[in-house]
């Protein structure tokens, strides 16, 4: 838990100890505690409610087994399961969706995040993309503080000085389960300010399912017939 390292107010610049690749070891340690909770929580199912810029709501529920993930906003939705990437446009009726085959490593594994980005939802994906390239440069400074959201205790890092990213600064905050609490910054061009509303550890089934009577276009290659 991240909690009782964050108790005080931390504010980490270049005069502490450099490591050997140039990173102040208290910061790299924020920074991948960070990302190593977020990535635990992506083992627990959870539905979260979220209130967006401009005063639109956006929801991410995840369920366990089978393994899945639903990221939902205004006007569509990312669905993502081990068979495959499902984006939606729910915006037009009947709604249209197409499925992708999962995508490899690399810059190429975010390609269905930065969709949902561009719509003012960021994603624990994009946020570990964004901690890592703070690991990596040492001109980074970041400060640690609490708050408490939607009745979650959760434990935030203001991260600024960013070159080469998508993001040149940004605060997120990530409950002590490890979920998204909230997300302020400009990403990829897109002013991203994210709030927790709501949580509950049930998602409801519906959200899984494609919208009713939606035009789906699958683009996975088809397995030839023995």
């Amino acid at each position: 838990m991240l909690a009782p390292l964050l108790g005080a107010l931390l504010v980490l610049t270049g005069c502490q100890a450099i490591t050997d690749d140039g990173v102040a070891p208290d910061r790299a340690r924020l920074l991948a505690d960070m990302a190593a909770q977020l990535q635990r929580a992506s083992q627990r199912p959870y539905h979260a409610q979220y209130l967006l810029a401009d005063g639109v709501r956006g929801e991410i529920s995840q369920q366990a087994a089978p393994a899945r993930s639903v990221y939902s906003y205004p006007g569509g939705r990312l669905m993502v399961d081990a068979e495959g990437q499902t984006s939606c446009v729910t915006a037009v009726r009947p709604a249209r969706c197409q499925i992708r085959p999962l995508p490899g490593p690399g810059p190429a594994a975010l390609t269905g995040y930065h969709e949902v980005t561009r719509h003012g939802l960021v994603t624990a994906p994009i946020v570990t993309d964004l901690l890592q390239a703070a690991q990596l440069q040492s001109q980074a400074e970041v400060e640690a503080h609490d708050v408490t959201l939607a009745g979650q205790q959760a434990t935030c890092l203001d991260v600024s000085g960013l070159t080469d990213a998508e993001a040149g600064g940004f605060t997120v905050c990530v409950t002590a389960a490890g979920v998204l609490a909230s997300f302020t910054g400009v990403v990829g061009g897109v002013v991203v300010d994210q709030a927790l509303t709501r949580i509950s550890a049930s998602p409801p089934a519906a959200v899984f399912a494609l919208p009713e009577g939606a035009r789906v276009v699958d683009h996975r290659p088809k397995t030839p017939a023995p």
